[in-house]
């Protein structure tokens, strides 16, 4: 009995320490609980807010852009925002002549040809591939060599040669003085008096001899140039067509868009390629391997997050609504910028 009496309160109080920790415990889990809820409560919110925003400015745009602009528009949004392209602005123009070279012209220019657009029969995944093509030109900062560059190049060409055959150098160039003349008679092979006063000594037999060999250094560089040229040109083709499939993966749109917009630009009536671009069917081949080496899901969901953690991008139509801009993330201006950081 003595020993109950000792045991008694120490049990008691072992009893209580227990039940003690347990409500602690217990109100512990049940305020995690609670944060966790009002957490998702929050974020779920947010989340609606967000959506309904981005409803709101497309629905917006719905109203103020022509039908074919709102799609370009929402189709650049989405590539820009998706794949982190949104640092820039984009200029979108659409045009009645199809044109190889055209996103050359201008920095971030984005070119529609009509009859291509016409030819979709509202395929928006076709479109953007498209799009996202020139947009992967500008990307990777391809170039065009101009006719007019490539004179230049040419004329630097022959300055070099007769350098080279005179084994001395020059500190104006005679071809930058006589013009472009003397460069389309050098190509065809034509040996001349062209090139008064360029080297010396015209009418000796040493003369011919000198111009001989420059205009032999001049066709076998510019024959080298235009391989150059032709192989640099292909390669960036079909490099802009890998980068346009997996940004219009990443964008969420359908993986066959490409291949659709490949038949469609081939059926298309005054769509001409030259010599410098490789074939649709080359061209459908190359993208058929990237499509087989392509991991969509990682892209999609790396797009995804992309979007959700960024606003809808804001525009500007011309006053004769034949071009768009795209502002960039930033906004038309500066002060759009502070606006969206400080408030106005």
């Amino acid at each position: 009995m003595s020993a109950l009496k000792t045991k008694l309160p120490a049990t008691l109080t072992c009893l209580c320490l227990i039940l003690s920790t347990s409500l602690v415990n217990q109100a512990r889990a049940t305020s995690k609980v609670n944060r966790i809820n009002h957490s998702t409560n929050d974020s779920v919110n947010n989340i609606n807010n967000k959506t309904d925003n981005t409803n709101s400015i497309y629905q917006k745009a719905k109203t103020q852009l022509p039908p074919d602009f709102y799609a370009l528009y929402r189709i650049v949004d989405r590539l820009s925002r998706a794949n982190e392209y949104d640092s820039r602005p984009w200029q979108i123009v659409r045009s009645a002549k199809f044109d190889t070279q055209a996103f050359a012209k201008n920095a971030n220019l984005i070119p529609i040809y009509n009859g291509v657009l016409e030819q979709l029969g509202g395929d928006a995944s076709a479109l953007a591939c498209m799009i996202s093509h020139e947009m992967a030109h500008h990307k990777q900062r391809h170039q065009v060599i101009t006719n007019v560059e490539k004179a230049g190049i040419i004329n630097q060409i022959r300055e070099e040669a007769i350098a080279q055959v005179l084994n001395r150098k020059r500190k104006t160039s005679p071809v930058a003085i006589i013009g472009d003349f003397v460069v389309r008679r050098v190509i065809g092979g034509t040996i001349g008096t062209v090139v008064n006063g360029v080297l010396d000594n015209r009418n000796s037999r040493r003369f011919r001899k000198q111009q001989k060999r420059v205009n032999a250094i001049v066709e076998k560089k510019t024959v080298e140039l235009e391989k150059n040229i032709l192989k640099q040109s292909r390669k960036d083709e079909l490099e802009a067509d890998k980068i346009a499939y997996l940004a219009s993966i990443k964008a969420g749109f359908d993986k066959q868009g490409c291949l659709r917009a490949m038949s469609v630009i081939d059926r298309t009536k005054g769509v001409k390629f030259d010599d410098n671009h490789p074939t649709i069917k080359e061209r459908i081949s190359a993208l058929k391997d990237v499509m087989k080496k392509s991991k969509n899901e990682t892209l999609i969901a790396e797009g995804k997050d992309n979007l959700f953690q960024t606003q809808p991008l804001t525009y500007n139509l011309s006053a004769n609504q034949t071009s768009l801009r795209v502002n960039s993330r930033h906004g038309a201006s500066i002060g759009d910028d502070i606006d969206r950081m400080f408030g106005s």
